[in-house]
């Protein structure tokens, strides 16, 4: 098997934002269980899944082209949905 600094690059940004989505997915959770629940914490967890699915897809995945463009447009996703009033 050869190595390739690809698959390692792949493999980190993959894990990098897998973990980055689920601890900000665990806080909103957390935030779900002390506060009542609205609109804008159902906005933040289906945010915080897109991402945690874009890392995820590319761990999973092997290295190609398919799997770079579906986390691309997943965190693309992510980053649109955000909620029009302030959380606190």
């Amino acid at each position: 098997m050869e190595f390739h600094y690809y698959y390692l690059i792949q493999d980190i940004i993959g894990l990098i934002t897998a973990f980055v989505g689920i601890r900000m997915l665990m806080l909103c959770f957390r935030f779900v269980f002390y506060n009542k629940i609205s609109k804008v914490t159902y906005i933040f967890i289906s945010k915080y899944m897109l991402i945690t699915l874009a890392g995820s897809n590319l761990l999973f995945n092997q290295f190609g082209l398919k799997p770079w463009i579906i986390s691309i447009i997943l965190i693309f996703l992510s980053t649109v949905i955000t909620p029009k009033k302030k959380f606190i």
